[in-house]
């Protein structure tokens, strides 16, 4: 009997084994993974779009993964829903987001495609250096909401002189401020006396807020340069040379000219 009763705890022990592993490796999903495939099984839209926004909060970590599906999937159902113009927004500040995304032809339709690949023109030709000095981040709306409102936000930025910051359509932002947008992409700059200004373009989705801290650089002073000044000419005393030759020549002649009228 104490064999079999060996084999058993065995067995028990490997099934426990086992059970925590699946446990663990359940727990350690990233809740971005299970949102995006409880959306692909949603046959309601309304309730879809909803479980795809709380997956691509920036919160549950970067961009990669299932995260692409999920923003196609979004696109896609919002360009079914007569929602065009809304999903080119949220593609526009995917690209941006992501650069290296890519379009997938296999899973999702060519609509989708040509506004992915519009998208990525976009983000191109906007693109400046103010990139290198903007940080942004977003405020994700709770889960369930749907607002059609989106908000613009200034972070402080540390200086000590006023920084004025400009939103395309909606004026001056000082920082630490906010203002309320139509969903949109929007040319936002940045200026403050002895900094290199910048200009940036953001997506500012619909419910969320859009962050913005810029770090200005100041502008470098400009380099002095001295001419040397011309060093005056000395004059030379005395009679110039030209002058001396000038005078034995002539001199010369008045000689000659006596001795041939003395000779004629």
């Amino acid at each position: 009997m104490r064999p079999v009763v060996t084999l058993s705890l065995r067995c028990v022990s490997c099934l426990l084994a086992i059970s925590l592993a699946g446990a663990v490796e359940l727990g350690a999903q990233n809740p971005r993974d299970s949102l995006i495939a409880k959306a692909k099984e949603e046959f309601d839209a309304a309730q879809r779009i909803r479980l795809l926004v709380s997956a691509l909060d920036p919160a549950y970590g970067p961009p990669q993964g299932p995260w692409g599906d999920g923003v196609q999937l979004l696109a896609q159902t919002m360009i079914d829903d007569g929602r065009d113009s809304v999903a080119t927004l949220w593609l526009r500040w995917a690209v941006r987001l992501s650069p290296g995304m890519q379009p997938d032809t296999v899973q999702f339709p060519p609509q989708v495609t040509a506004a992915f690949l519009a998208a990525r023109r976009f983000v191109n030709q906007t693109s400046t250096a103010g990139d290198i000095v903007t940080r942004t981040t977003w405020l994700w709306p709770s889960q369930g909401m749907s607002e059609a409102i989106g908000r613009i936000q200034v972070a402080p930025t540390g200086l000590t002189l006023p920084v004025q910051v400009s939103v395309e359509g909606t004026g001056l932002l000082r920082p630490g401020s906010s203002a309320l947008v139509v969903p949109a992409s929007y040319v936002i700059g940045a200026a403050a006396t002895g900094y290199d200004s910048v200009h940036v373009t953001r997506e500012v989705l619909p419910g969320a807020t859009t962050v913005l801290e810029f770090h200005l650089r100041q502008t470098p002073l400009p380099v002095a340069t001295h001419t040397p000044l011309a060093s005056p000419q000395k004059h030379r005393r005395g009679i110039p040379a030209l002058v001396w030759v000038a005078a034995g020549a002539g001199g010369l002649f008045a000689i000659l000219w006596n001795v041939w009228i003395k000779h004629s």
